[in-house]
């Protein structure tokens, strides 16, 4: 009864002056340990593994609760947490604790709660063992994934994440007023497919990093990774010259369908290089080295390492390709037998304008490699009726919801483009380009990047 009563305790705090659930309803928050500094207490609920459908059981989603600092005073609400990916966890020591940084100077007088993704860490993470150790092919792996989830596939979709999060609201009595949600990378997408189904009345939005979801062939992002190379190089007094043609010289000696330049383009546009400026000054560094003769530091620098993703918990590989697979755009028909779509992915790619985008990359190499990934879905289960897409179509965003939307200047993961076009859709949107810096760069650098006093200032005049 003790346990209980603390629970109660915890989620009355965040709800307010009342509980709108019955006390039987409210799920029981524990003490956990997260590898946070501060205390958390975690919940689970149950919901469907695919809603519509009993006959598939349920599906935990496990969220964690820090408490306000100060007891003595009424909440003012509760910071909702929701991360990338897909497939990371919330809950994740390093993606909490810096989650309390940037949001410190609010949390004596709101919760801070983190919520995991179906198929992420509290949440049952979804172990698709050949796409998690990365021994055999993408395309088998992920066969071999779609296999083994049957027809709960249909339920890893981010419309689907979207009413996870709403039906722990529901649970816990947060009132929708009280509730600022946080959303980075592909959480930015679930943000928006929450705030399109169930954003009205949500008292603030904050999407960092942002994901529009509305182009197969990622066009915006290696034009944002060779600019990056070049703002690089233009700030930092030992490069000089131009790096964009150093850098594309390098991939022709290279050979542009080698695979020594398959891991520099994935070294170009991944994670490695987008936590800038830093990851792109020194791949110029490595690239002016390569054409003197010198080519151990390029080699070294984007050597993608030994295959696999390491623990489940940590990262869940089969939920980043459930999702992606079934919810972002592809460059065939989804409801075309598998044999059908290498030939429509084709002639697509013939088809794509202007066809030296990716100068001096081949269209066709590019659109293959895995830096671009824009295949690797060719094998994966087709869509049901029952599977809704991230934001109903003709949907609008609530007018009055206070957004803000942040992009890093360097960042080639989601590119500034495509937080200009999230922006876009939200009528109080306020877009924030952070200088110097890449991918969610407050939670890489709660203490230097300026997207934390952005962050702030948005949150204190929210009242």
């Amino acid at each position: 009864m003790k346990r209980l009563a603390l629970a109660l305790l915890a989620l009355a705090a965040v709800a307010g002056a009342t509980l709108p659930t019955p006390a039987s309803a409210i799920p029981r928050l524990k003490k956990c340990d997260i590898g946070a500094n501060k205390p958390f207490r975690c919940g689970q609920i149950k919901v469907p593994a695919v809603r519509g459908v009993p006959s598939l059981g349920k599906q935990k989603i496990g969220f964690a609760v820090r408490p306000r600092g100060d007891l003595s005073k009424p909440s003012l609400g509760a910071i909702v947490f929701i991360e990338g990916g897909p497939g990371y966890a919330a809950t994740n020591f390093d993606s909490i604790t810096p989650m309390g940084a940037v949001f410190a100077p609010f949390l004596r007088r709101h919760e801070l709660i983190a919520i995991d993704q179906r198929g992420t860490g509290l949440s049952s993470p979804l172990l698709c063992g050949e796409l998690q150790r990365g021994r055999v092919s993408q395309q088998k792996a992920l066969a071999a994934c779609g296999r083994k989830l049957g027809p709960t596939y249909q339920g890893y979709t981010t419309a689907e994440s979207a009413a996870d999060v709403e039906a722990v609201r529901r649970a816990i009595g947060l009132p929708k007023s009280r509730m600022i949600l946080y959303g980075d990378s592909y959480g930015t997408y679930l943000g928006q497919s929450y705030a399109a189904r169930y954003g009205k009345g949500l008292k603030a939005l904050i999407l960092s990093s942002a994901y529009p979801g509305n182009d197969p062939y990622w066009r915006t992002l290696y034009p944002a990774a060779l600019n990056a190379v070049r703002l690089a190089c233009k700030r930092f007094p030992e490069c000089s010259g131009s790096a964009l043609g150093r850098f594309k010289l390098t991939l022709k000696r290279a050979g542009v369908k080698s695979g020594f330049t398959r891991n520099i383009l994935s070294y170009l546009v991944g994670d490695a290089a987008s936590y800038a400026p830093n990851g792109y000054r020194n791949l110029n560094t490595a690239v002016s080295a390569y054409l003197r003769g010198r080519p151990g530091g390029l080699r070294q620098l984007t050597d993608p390492g030994g295959p696999g993703s390491g623990p489940v918990r940590y990262f869940s590989e089969g939920m980043y390709a459930a999702v992606v697979c079934n919810d972002y755009p592809v460059a065939w028909d989804r409801m075309s037998p598998v044999p059908e779509r290498r030939g429509q992915f084709d002639r697509n790619v013939a088809a794509f304008r202007p066809s030296n985008l990716f100068d001096p990359i081949p269209k066709a190499t590019w659109m293959r490699a895995p830096a671009s990934d824009i295949d690797a879905c060719i094998n994966w289960p087709a869509p049901t009726a029952r599977m809704q897409p991230p934001i109903p179509a003709g949907r609008e965003m609530p007018g009055r919801l206070r957004t803000l939307v942040l992009a890093g200047e360097f960042d080639s993961i989601t590119s500034v483009k495509e937080a200009r076009q999230v922006n876009r859709r939200f009528p109080r949107g306020r877009l924030y380009v952070v200088p110097n810096r890449g991918h969610v760069s407050e939670l890489y650098y709660p203490f230097k990047s300026r997207a934390t006093g952005r962050i702030r200032h948005f949150v204190k005049n929210l009242d």
